[in-house]
């Protein structure tokens, strides 16, 4: 990996370099006969060198210059490379390059010698006449060559660095560049079609994060209102007790938020409307404000819809193009259907100058490079007689791309993106004879059928319904789906057609979700709440009907179907019925439930709720873990009590955390999760949470003056929480000694006490605290360990075995909801006074003796002219 990077580098500079070097060759139409020559400068290199056996080398070769005119979208190459390499016994291998494709003239390859000695590599390049038309056509470019030694040891060289490790420290953006592997914890959330389900309306099912990490524990970062919320006060509201309108279910707060770069992007609501407010850009491990804007003062009166980070890949630039934008859309859903883009500077919040105009309407799906890729169906011909069209419209050909249509850079300008230039491809589909094809989707149209570079569904018709539902109409005809290849290779061609028969029973049947990795679409019939498997690879039955089991809660889930999604090969179904059914989708087996066994996978709400059970709605899918939120349509106010946002293992259902929170829209809530921290709006108190592992604090303390040997002393200290949000006024003023940190056990209770104005609990357990001390004689040993109270402090006792200087070490290893932290202190241990002797304990001195005679003799004679004086009073 890391010689094909080398290899890359020296393209890139010799690119460079040659690029200067070709003002230097005549640029006259013609010279008279006879033809020029022009001398050959030959270069080789093998890196590294030396090298230990058995290590792979870069060899890169070249000419000084490339042949004149030579571009990449010509064929005007240098020819007949040769490179002989000669190993120590003398033995020789021959690489030739008919060509050299490279328009450079830089040819490279990767050799891994096999003995220890000396290697010769030998480079020719024969004579060549120029023989492309144009000014230097019959010209002569003079063969050279080059020899160099390649040593060969036994002594490996070291590998190179790929990556340096993850953090297991409290980190922050930006990563530093050499943290390649970072991206595996990194991530961003740019709403659709780059997450799916992300920023959807009410009944789509949630959304799925393919990437980076999530939060093990309900540890809350920081709040933030969005506004007024929570209990209104007094007596002068309709309902005691009553709530601010909290948006539900018809103007969900916190619509569509976006994150990019560690900063959480999102619309502050006004009125009745979900958005109206400002615009607001906030860090996602802080809460700090980085911007905020009146979207209807920019004259644009529109807020983002999706992020925009593409990926820009050119000979002489590489990496994702900075800042990245917050694209507003006019018109459509889903990231379809607008027809004007303009764009926010995600780093600033100022409106660009880019306006993308007459952006064609069709089914967006996220490209490789952080593209937009926009698939549109069109029937050129008529209902008889159809002639559909596919086009695939490609973003990056029309901003950002560099050699697109922008006339002012990456992101300037006016635009008309409907040009063909704005199309990779747009081919007929012949197959298709007969009219009404569309292009399919799932899950109510949030989910659409294409695999990019791989398949796309084509549906026609109805696959079953019944009067009165939105979603399907009466029908007794077959529908039929037909799969077309979006290979490079095939493209257009029919990889498969079925017919389907209208669902049994009047069922309103709809593909719910796919899985290409898998192979299998899922089918839901509503009304029976079952589900079936069909393949991806010919469209033929693999399984069903797979029913929901039994439970005395489960009819309710027909108050809100369609609302499945499938994730690491599994179909997860959740709905009022409160409990999260979890499938194997290649075969349609139950593989597990939450929610309806004992203590740690109970959703039961008593009389709380009149379902028995608090619902729950898939919020989020994500590293793992399925984040699921409990709402309802049109919930009264105030909200009933206890509703919890959950965690769960998405592997086998284990419930990994909960915290006090009412979703913020009907079946379901955003919940955005990006570098390991998920976002959401509490409707309990219209205040973003942000969850995720946080800094820690400890102190250290011990004894200042020294102690005796053999005797004890205290080792104490404390461990708080330092998030940002134990910053806020509220939290601060309560706790103006620090938050205390706690247990992952103890987290979502501890989190509604400090966060969610809910008493104190008491059975609170603190960290666990490693102490450990460097002796007199440097000798390093861990001595024990304590564990914090719900005061954040720790203490312990321990007696020291030798005399001198102790260098105290305390370290907390940190936890799913803090990252680690430390501090040191020092003591001293002086010598005990020596114990007296039997006979020092009785021995007086002679001078002390004489004193202690003379002073009896004195207290005697005081004591007899006392008494003698006494008898005289007496006689007279």
């Amino acid at each position: 990996m890391q010689n094909k990077k080398l290899i890359i580098a020296t393209v890139i500079f010799l690119t460079i370099a040659m690029s200067a070097s070709l003002i230097l060759i005549p640029s006259a139409n013609a010279h008279p006969l006879p033809g020029w020559t022009f001398v050959s400068y030959p270069y080789l290199v093998a890196s590294p060198n030396p090298v230990g056996v058995g290590q792979t080398v870069a060899v890169v070769m070249w000419i000084d210059d490339p042949l004149p005119g030579a571009t990449v979208t010509n064929d005007i190459r240098r020819h007949d490379y040769t490179l002989t390499i000669t190993d120590p016994t003398g033995q020789n291998t021959t690489n030739h390059w008919d060509v050299v494709t490279d328009s450079t003239s830089v040819q490279y390859m990767q050799f891994t010698p096999t003995q220890v000695g000396n290697y010769t590599l030998s480079f020719d390049y024969p004579t060549q006449v120029y023989s492309w038309s144009g000014t230097y056509q019959n010209d002569t470019f003079l063969g050279a060559s080059k020899s160099i030694t390649l040593v060969v040891q036994q002594e490996q060289i070291p590998a190179p660095v790929d990556s340096y490790p993850l953090p297991t420290e409290y980190w922050t953006r930006p990563i530093e560049g050499q943290n390649t592997y970072w991206f595996t914890i990194a991530s961003n959330w740019l709403a659709s079609p780059f997450v799916l389900g992300a920023g959807a309306g009410y009944g789509i099912p949630g959304a799925v994060q393919l990437d980076g990490s999530a939060p093990n524990s309900a540890h809350v970062m920081w709040t933030k209102p969005i506004q007024y919320g929570g209990v209104v006060g007094g007596n002068d509201t309709a309902i005691l007790g009553e709530m601010y309108y909290s948006g539900l279910s018809y103007n969900t707060r916190f619509s569509n938020p976006i994150i990019m770069h560690g900063t959480l992007f999102y619309a502050e609501p006004w009125g009745n409307g979900a958005t109206g407010g400002d615009y607001v850009a906030v860090d996602l491990r802080t809460g700090q404000e980085q911007w905020r804007i009146n979207a209807s003062a920019t004259g644009v009166s529109l807020i983002p819809s999706f992020g925009y980070m593409y990926s820009y890949e050119s000979p002489n630039q590489h990496g994702v193009l900075p800042n990245g934008l917050l694209i507003a859309a006019q018109g459509g859903g889903f990231g379809g259907g607008a027809t004007t883009w303009r764009a926010y500077d995600a780093r600033t919040g100022v409106l660009t100058t880019m306006n993308i105009t007459n952006i064609p309407s069709g089914t967006s799906v996220a490209g490789p490079s952080g593209e937009i890729l926009r698939y549109t169906l069109t029937n050129l011909g008529t209902t008889a007689a159809p002639k559909y069209y596919l086009t695939q419209w490609n973003s990056s050909r029309v901003f950002g791309g560099g050699s697109g249509l922008s006339p002012t850079g990456w992101y300037g300008g006016t635009v008309n993106a409907s040009l063909p230039s704005a199309y990779d491809w747009n081919i007929s589909l012949p197959s298709l004879t007969t009219s009404a094809w569309s292009i399919g989707t799932a899950g109510q149209g949030a989910i659409p059928l294409i695999s990019v570079n791989d398949q796309i569904l084509l549906v026609q018709g109805s696959f079953g319904g019944h009067p009165g539902d939105y979603l399907a109409v009466v029908t007794t005809d077959p529908a039929n789906i037909t799969d077309i290849s979006l290979n490079s290779a095939t493209l257009g061609t029919v990889s498969w057609t079925q017919t389907y028969q209208p669902a049994p029973g009047n069922n309103t049947r709809a593909i719910m979700d796919w899985d290409v990795s898998n192979g299998v679409f899922v089918f839901e019939d509503k009304e029976s709440l079952t589900h079936y498997g069909y393949s991806l690879a010919d469209g033929t039955y693999l399984w069903g009907p797979s029913q929901l089991t039994s439970d005395f809660t489960l009819d309710y889930n027909y108050m809100a179907q369609f609302l499945e999604r499938i994730a690491y090969g599994k179909l997860y179904v959740s709905g009022y019925s409160g409990i999260l059914f979890c499938y194997d989708d290649k075969t349609g087996d139950l593989l597990w439930t939450y929610g309806n066994g004992g203590e740690g996978n109970s959703t039961l709400s008593g009389f709380v709720t009149p379902y028995g059970r608090y619902p729950v709605f898939i919020s989020t899918i994500a590293d793992g873990k399925i984040y699921l939120s409990t709402t309802e349509h049109s919930p009264n106010s105030p909200l009933y009590k206890d509703a919890q946002f959950r965690a769960v293992n998405a592997t086998d259902g284990t419930e990994l955390w909960t915290i006090m929170n009412y979703g913020d829209q009907m079946y379901g809530g955003q919940a955005p999760v990006a570098d390991g921290y998920l976002a959401t709006l509490n409707s309990y108190d219209s205040q973003i949470y942000s969850f995720g592992r946080g800094p820690s604090s400890l102190t250290v303390e011990a004894p200042k003056a020294s102690i005796e040997l053999g005797k004890s002393l205290v080792i104490s200290g404390t461990v708080t929480d330092i998030a940002a949000g134990t910053k806020q006024a509220e939290q601060a003023a309560r706790f103006p000694n620090g938050v205390p940190a706690v247990s992952d056990a103890s987290q979502s209770a501890w989190m509604e006490y400090v966060y969610m104005q809910k008493p104190k609990p008491t059975s609170t357990t603190g960290v666990s605290v490693v102490i450990s001390v460097v002796d007199q004689n440097g000798n390093y040993r861990t001595i024990g360990d304590a564990t914090s109270d719900s005061s954040g402090a720790f203490s312990f006792l321990w007696t020291p075995d030798i005399t001198g200087k102790f260098t105290v070490f305390a370290n907390f290893a940190g936890s799913n909801s803090y990252y680690p932290s430390s501090a040191e202190t020092s003591f001293a241990v002086d010598s005990a006074p020596p114990t007296p002797t039997p006979a020092q304990q009785i021995s007086v001195p002679s001078n002390e003796m004489y004193f202690a005679v003379s002073t009896a003799a004195i207290i005697i004679a005081i004591a007899i002219v006392g008494a003698i004086l006494a008898i005289m009073l007496k006689k007279h």
